[in-house]
């Protein structure tokens, strides 16, 4: 024999079908991931000395849709085209706009950067995007090169919320070379 659903069933049925049905329709409603571009940076250089960047000013990285445990890298190739000099990397402007619940993806984001010259992977700067302070890379012979690798990436979830949803950030580098 069949039984007829009591009031509280039918009343949570109910609930649970119209909450489905809100969630599908906010879900069709916002931003696609690949609309979104959260992260962009850039490198410039800049000086008295005469300096080389291979990107040519373009970003060493972009990443339209980077979710929670993801990371993107970039590579360039910073060259000493005058007297022997010091290098310095430096932040740039660093501007954003907030997540959905006014979270900070600069905050967020972690930065590593590694030099890769003649197969070095010297570990240069590994810490949170916005701290990175002026980072000084040493002596640069006129004529020689240096690779650098540079990996931003967003911690696994639990690190982060559903705040930062649909944040972006850019963060540009200023590189200098400084006589010696």
């Amino acid at each position: 024999m069949w039984a007829q659903p009591g009031r509280a069933t039918v009343a949570a049925a109910a609930l649970a079908l119209c909450l489905s049905l809100a969630a599908a329709a906010l879900a069709r409603s916002g931003p696609r991931l690949a609309e979104n571009q959260p992260l962009e940076v850039s490198a410039s250089a800049g000086g008295a000395l005469r300096i080389s960047d291979s990107r040519g000013e373009a970003a060493i990285l972009r990443a339209p849709a980077l979710a929670p445990g993801g990371s993107v890298a970039g590579t360039l190739t910073i060259g000493n085209l005058g007297a022997p000099a010091r290098l310095e990397l430096s932040r740039g402007r660093l501007a954003g706009t907030p997540g959905v619940g006014g979270a900070s993806l600069a905050a967020a984001l972690r930065l590593r950067i590694r030099e890769l010259t003649l197969g070095s992977r010297t570990l240069v700067y590994d810490g949170p995007l916005w701290a990175m302070p002026t980072l000084h890379l040493g002596p640069l012979p006129a004529g020689a090169e240096r690779r650098y690798r540079f990996v931003v990436s967003l911690p696994e979830p639990g690190f982060v919320d559903n705040g930062l949803m649909w944040a972006r950030v850019r963060f540009d580098y200023r590189w200098r070379l400084r006589g010696q």
